[in-house]
C-alpha cells in the first residue's frame, strides 16, 4: 500500500491540533501576550493557592475550566480584552486537583482534559498568568468572604473579576454572584458575569460534554462544544495481533484519558509523535465480543499506513461514531463489516477535508 499522508491543515486541522497539545486551531495567542517588541511572552504558571508577586491591574477569572470548552474560551477572550484595555494582567485562577475529586472521592467524574493539557490550552488562548491552586480540605474550609478578601484582593489585587453565569465559590459553595458583587463594591473591584455559549438549545458545560461523550458517543457534538476535536491518546502496546490476519492491522493504545466515549466504532484522524503528518483511519473502543474478550481496548486502524508503531505515542481525534460494537456470527461477517466501516469512514473524513 502507498503511504497517503495528510498534512494536519488538510486532515481536519480544525479538529486535531498538534500532537503535543500546545497548539489548537482557533485558539491563537492574543496580542496581549506580546511585549513592546512584538515578541510572544510565555504564560506564567504559579502553583500556589496564595500567589505572591505584583500583578499590574489584574483582571481575574476563577473556575475549574475542565475541557476549556467554548464557554470557557468566551470568558478567556473577554478576560484578555479587559486586561488589554487597562494595560493590565490577565489571570486565570483554577484548582488542582479538581475539588470534586477531593471533597467527593466516591463520585465518579472523569476529567475531560488532563491538568497539563488544560494549562497548554489556557496558554494558547493568550492568558498572562495561570494560578493552579493546590486544592485540599483545608483550602475548601475557607469561607467565601475570606477567599475574596485574603486571596482575590489581598494576594492578587484584583481590579476586575469575570465569572460564568453559574459561578459559586467558598466553603460549601456558599458564595454566589450576588455576594461577589457585594464584595466587589466594598473592596473596589468590578464584577462581570459572562453568559453561556448555547448549542442546540443547551448551555455548553463540562458536565454536558461528559454526558454526550459517555452516554451517546456523540463525539461530533462534543467537538463542537469544545471548539476542537475530542481526542484519545496513549502509547501503542502489543495486542492480540488479530487485525493483521483480518486485513486490518491495528495499533492498540494504552489510553491515558479519564473520559472515554461510549464503546463503538469511530472515524478518526491520527497524529503520531515525531511526525508532522496525520492519517485518516477508524477505531474500535470495546471488548471485541466476537472473540469473547472482556477487557476494554482501543484499537486504531490507520488507512494507507505502513510502519512500526510499537512504543509510539498516538493521538486519535474522534470525528464521528459509526456504529455500536457487536458480536458477529463469524470472522467472515466481521471482515465484511470492517470493509463497510472503512468505506463509511473514508467518506466521512473526505467530506471533512473539503
Amino acid at each position: 500500500m502507498s503511504r497517503a499522508s495528510l498534512k494536519p491543515e488538510e486532515a481536519l486541522a480544525s479538529l486535531v491540533g498538534d500532537f503535543g497539545g500546545n497548539k489548537f486551531p482557533g485558539l491563537a495567542r492574543s496580542s496581549s501576550s506580546l511585549d513592546k517588541r512584538g515578541v510572544q511572552q510565555p504564560m506564567e504558571h504559579i502553583r500556589d493557592w496564595r500567589p505572591t508577586g505584583t500583578f499590574k491591574n489584574p483582571v481575574v477569572t476563577l473556575g475549574n475550566f475542565d475541557g476549556v470548552h467554548l464557554g470557557h474560551q468566551r470568558i478567556f477572550k473577554l478576560l484578555i480584552e479587559r486586561a488589554r484595555q487597562v494595560e493590565g494582567t490577565s489571570v486565570v485562577y483554577t484548582f488542582e486537583p479538581h475539588p470534586i475529586k477531593v471533597l467527593y472521592p466516591e463520585r465518579r467524574m472523569p476529567l475531560i482534559t488532563s491538568y497539563r493539557e488544560r494549562a497548554a490550552l489556557v496558554e494558547q488562548m493568550g492568558v498572562d498568568v495561570l494560578v493552579s491552586a493546590p486544592f485540599d480540605r483545608g483550602f475548601a474550609s475557607q469561607g467565601a468572604r475570606e477567599f475574596v478578601e485574603h486571596i482575590l484582593v489581598g494576594s492578587i489585587g484584583a481590579k476586575e473579576v469575570l465569572v460564568g453565569y453559574d459561578y459559586a465559590f467558598g466553603r460549601n459553595r456558599e458564595g454566589d454572584i450576588g455576594l461577589l458583587r457585594e464584595l466587589g463594591q466594598k473592596l473596589g473591584f468590578k464584577v462581570e458575569i459572562v453568559p453561556p455559549v448555547m448549542i442546540n438549545g443547551h448551555a455548553v458545560s463540562s458536565s454536558r460534554i461528559r454526558a454526550v461523550v459517555e452516554e451517546q458517543g456523540d463525539v461530533a457534538l462534543a467537538s463542537r462544544m469544545m471548539g476542537r476535536a475530542f481526542c484519545l491518546e496513549g502509547v501503542v502496546v502489543e495486542g492480540h495481533k488479530r487485525g493483521k490476519s483480518l486485513g486490518y492491522p491495528t495499533a492498540n493504545l494504552r489510553l491515558e484519558n479519564e473520559l472515554l466515549p461510549k464503546p463503538g466504532v469511530y472515524a478518526v484522524v491520527v497524529s503520531i509523535e515525531d511526525s508532522e503528518s496525520s492519517w485518516n483511519g477508524m477505531a474500535n473502543l470495546g471488548t471485541n465480543p466476537t472473540f469473547s474478550e472482556t477487557l476494554l481496548s482501543f484499537e486504531v486502524h490507520i488507512f494507507d499506513f505502513q510502519g512500526d508503531l510499537y512504543g509510539k505515542r498516538l493521538k486519535a481525534a474522534l470525528v464521528e461514531r459509526l456504529r455500536e460494537e457487536r458480536r458477529f456470527p463469524s470472522v467472515e461477517a466481521l471482515m465484511d463489516q470492517l470493509s463497510k466501516d472503512e468505506e463509511v469512514s473514508r467518506a466521512i473524513l473526505a467530506k471533512r477535508r473539503v
